[in-house]
């Protein structure tokens, strides 16, 4: 039996690298799971975070402060209101505010469609939670310098 030291090799895997920050945040996607999860990821990145089941019940939130949110991420395929309506809606109100509109396979919206109705990003689920908080701070960063 050999006696060299037994090396983890968990400090050879590289971690990947969350992007902190700050700001408002709304959530909307019908999956429990991943709702919740990109809720937990955002707070411990720094950011305050509301998030909703439904595109009607995002709304609505959302009409009653416009102006409190710095960003929207919205799932694009959800009951009551999709994510595509969901942003229409929201741009009407806050043409400034960006959104980024996420979906595993939607024949209803291409990323071209979205980038024409204001939507400032356009992604393809699943994201990974580091590219996503890089996304979210460069959207943010982006948004301040316009």
């Amino acid at each position: 039996m050999d006696d060299e030291p037994i090396v983890s090799s968990a400090s050879s895997v590289k971690t990947p690298s969350l992007v902190k920050g700050t700001g408002q945040i709304m959530v909307v996607d019908d999956e429990t799971g991943i709702l919740f999860s990109t809720r937990e990821l955002l707070e411990y990145c720094g950011y305050k975070v509301s998030a909703f089941m439904n595109g009607q019940q995002a709304f609505d939130e959302f009409k009653k402060n416009p102006n409190a949110l710095d960003l929207v991420i919205t799932d694009m395929t959800m009951p009551k209101m999709t994510g595509d309506i969901l942003a229409e809606e929201i741009l009407k109100i806050r043409p400034d505010l960006p959104i980024i509109l996420c979906t595993g396979y939607s024949d209803r919206i291409s990323e071209e469609r979205a980038r024409e109705m204001g939507i400032r990003k356009f992604v393809q689920k699943p994201l990974d939670s580091s590219d996503l908080t890089v996304l979210i701070r460069d959207i943010l960063k982006e948004t301040l310098c316009d």
